[in-house]
């Protein structure tokens, strides 16, 4: 399938599915399905499986996930992702690990995004190793990836996984930054201003920078924070997905002390309710906070 075709495929995709349309949807890529087009396939069940709402005992569903495995299969990188991020579990996942290895080197840049997530933290049953991290990390960040863009950007001017480059360092934390990724706006502020890692103090990109960052803020307030001490240990690298499978939850994040700070709506869920629904998710946390 040529790109100008699936551009106008996945243009007709989103009206039907604006329009709560499955079966229009189908129209479009079964066609080409038949004739066993991966990307069609991939397309397909993606629209089902993640766009689309649907009972797990949807008798289409198992349909979907199979052609899901069958694009996989045939090498589609983003359906191999996708096959390996249903398999992630709480828990140190061999087989998980072992596709998204597939999908990275496959060319999705999910995977390889998460990859060099998990070699920055050794938050899996491989090794802590910066160098990998800042290789997949650099795959990402060259297909565009503003979180990868900043974390490589950072690692750069740190000399962390790769000999310190200042220069290539803020190139890519511009990228990420021009993509309105808020930590580049936070640290190329700092460093504008303060002369951090080696960065030339210049007032003009500082300025630049920290007002983004303030209209950032001003545009997104922070959610408020409940504080927990997690009695897992280590970990778990998918307790940030947990979390944020909870309803009201908005984000996570945890200290290497044992932590973790759990932003939520307070509009949708009250710090009670958060305590019981992150008890009933068997996350093995205890509020640090009065309810």
């Amino acid at each position: 399938m040529d790109e100008t075709l699936r551009q106008e495929l996945l243009a007709k995709t989103k009206q039907a599915l604006d329009a709560d349309d499955w079966d229009g949807v189908a129209r479009l890529w079964e066609p080409w399905v038949e004739q066993g087009d991966a990307e069609a396939e991939y397309q397909l069940a993606y629209h089902y499986l993640w766009c689309t709402a649907h009972a797990d005992d949807d008798p289409t569903r198992g349909r979907m996930v199979a052609l899901l495995e069958q694009a996989a299969a045939k090498d589609h990188p983003d359906a191999a992702w996708y096959v390996a991020h249903r398999m992630r579990s709480r828990e140190t996942n061999p087989e998980f690990e072992r596709l998204l290895l597939r999908a990275g080197r496959l060319g999705s840049v999910d995977a390889q995004r998460e990859l060099g997530v998990m070699y920055a933290t050794g938050e899996w049953s491989g090794p802590k190793d910066l160098a990998e991290a800042a290789r997949w990390y650099r795959l990402a960040a060259e297909k565009g990836h503003a979180e990868s863009q900043y974390d490589l950007g950072f690692m750069l001017l740190l000399g962390e996984g790769e000999p310190k480059n200042t220069e290539e360092g803020l190139m890519w934390l511009h990228r990420a930054g021009e993509q309105g990724e808020p930590g580049a706006f936070r640290l190329l502020a700092d460093c504008y201003e303060k002369g951090y890692y080696d960065v030339p103090v210049n007032a003009d990109q500082a300025a630049l920078w920290r007002a983004r960052l303030e209209e950032y803020d001003r545009l997104n307030p922070p959610s408020p924070c409940r504080r927990y001490f997690y009695e897992g240990e280590p970990f778990a690298p998918s307790l940030s997905d947990d979390l944020s499978g909870i309803d009201g939850v908005t984000g996570s994040c945890h200290s290497s002390d044992g932590e973790i700070f759990v932003f939520y709506d307070p509009v949708v869920v009250t710090p009670a309710q958060l305590d019981e629904k992150i008890r009933v998710a068997g996350i093995r946390a205890v509020p640090r906070d009065p309810a």
